[in-house]
């Protein structure tokens, strides 16, 4: 059983996450799920703790925090205790942010709280136009520098109805790639 964090960030493909996360849970994963606020305005929480049966992780400063270390460091716990780390979907805010070292929500600041060891993947998913924009190709190219791995994106007709690339990949080829690692 390995320990994966699971961040969901703020585009359409949020729902895709969904089926990854209920299939690692039913691999028998610890799976834990931290999510941006922006990701919340797409899919809510709830299917995400349904689907892990843990508390969703929204808020880098909790309104309620208990003594809890994950409650008291949300950009640290389960952060720091994970083999792998997963963006689902990588936003071109997301990837911009780790990329220079940002850390202002939960998933950008875990992502810098990762220990060695852990896997570090990414699932782009934006506008073709955004995806093909020099400094989000820069940004990609500076993760990768570092370690992380990049699953897709893949090419075809996105919710703006545009056609090309920046599609996230489907939870299939997603959960492929995840099993390469654990």
């Amino acid at each position: 059983m390995k320990k994966i964090l699971l961040n969901v960030t703020g585009g359409i493909a949020a729902y895709k996450a969904a089926s990854v996360v209920s299939a690692l849970k039913q691999a028998g994963h610890d799976v834990q799920v931290a999510m941006t606020p922006a990701a919340c305005q797409f899919i809510t929480p709830l299917t995400f703790a349904a689907l892990s049966q843990k508390a969703v992780r929204t808020d880098l400063f909790p309104a309620n925090p208990t003594s809890d270390k994950g409650q008291l460091y949300p950009h640290l716990y389960p952060a720091t205790e994970a083999d792998l780390f997963i963006i689902i979907p990588a936003t071109a805010d997301i990837i911009g942010k780790i990329a220079h070292g940002f850390g202002d929500d939960t998933v950008s600041a875990s992502a810098l709280s990762l220990p060695a060891h852990c896997t570090k993947l990414f699932c782009p998913a934006m506008n073709s136009q955004m995806w093909d924009n020099p400094i989000v190709q820069a940004n990609i190219q500076t993760l990768e520098k570092h370690g992380w791995q990049r699953i897709g994106p893949e090419s075809g007709l996105m919710a703006c109805g545009t056609t090309g690339d920046g599609r996230m990949s489907e939870p299939k080829t997603i959960l492929k790639a995840i099993r390469v690692h654990i």
